[in-house]
């Protein structure tokens, strides 16, 4: 049997919210649950979710091209470089992975959806990861600065930009988390969730969405260790204004008393 082509695209944060209506000026499509399904000629198909990801089966690379350049407009918060998976498929009598090949044991649009949520929740979790791992690395300095010097060599502007810096990415997280969770599109297709488990598990996303939490919990440490920071220099700034404040009272009461 023929291997075919599976690429999935993750190219910005969220598309425009008309962007069914959008696309159906154009293509022949419809939506399923929360997937618009995309003919673009028989058995290829583009399966694409409105949190920025589209998966292309057994499409040509000109039309890609063409599709990428026709969403341009509809993406919110592109991507300088879109974040791009590759696997194979073919059919089979039974559903299963191995060595980055998917057997279909159905050629279904609704079993094409159900392996399509679990390969866009992989390419959406890689934008997370790559998000926190970029955070931590870019203020691993604060900590070593702590337990060598003693303290944070930032200004209070510069720890507040930190904080603020910090504080996006985890909220950022924390409110698209449902999206790694098991879709609602299994509720009405319960007979199509064994094969999204099985390739989320060949994708490993549940062992790294708990990986992920570890660091979004060293964020929320950085959060806290800048949160003190802040309140200690806002503290020794009081002190020196009410030490400043005694100096110049005891400076007037010194100059009353030789008058």
């Amino acid at each position: 049997m023929e291997t075919k082509k599976l690429i999935s695209y993750l190219t910005c944060e969220k598309f425009n919210q008309d962007i069914f209506q959008i696309i159906e000026e154009r293509y022949k499509c419809n939506i399923i649950k929360d997937a618009i399904i995309i003919n673009i000629k028989e058995e290829q198909q583009i399966i694409l979710f409105k949190y920025g990801v589209f998966i292309c089966w057994d499409i040509e690379f000109e039309n890609i091209k063409f599709f990428l350049d026709f969403i341009k407009n509809l993406q919110i918060n592109s991507f300088k470089k879109s974040i791009v998976e590759e696997l194979n498929y073919t059919f089979e009598d039974e559903f299963k992975i191995n060595l980055d090949t998917i057997y279909l044991s159905d050629s279904s649009t609704t079993s094409k959806i159900a392996i399509s949520q679990a390969l866009a929740q992989n390419v959406k979790l890689q934008q997370f990861e790559e998000e926190v791992q970029t955070t931590i690395e870019n203020n691993s300095h604060i900590p070593l600065q702590l337990s060598t010097t003693g303290k944070i060599k930032l200004t209070k502007k510069e720890i507040s930009k930190k904080i603020g810096e910090l504080f996006l990415v985890k909220t950022k997280i924390n409110l698209h988390y449902d999206l790694l969770d098991t879709p609602e599109f299994f509720w009405e297709y319960p007979q199509y969730e064994n094969q999204y488990e099985k390739t989320i598990k060949y994708l490993d996303i549940k062992s790294r969405v708990e990986v992920l939490n570890k660091k979004v919990e060293i964020i929320q440490e950085l959060l806290h260790v800048l949160g003190d920071e802040q309140k200690h220099k806002y503290s020794s700034f009081l002190e020196w204004i009410i030490i400043i404040l005694i100096a110049f009272e005891i400076i007037i009461n010194l100059k009353d008393h030789i008058n």
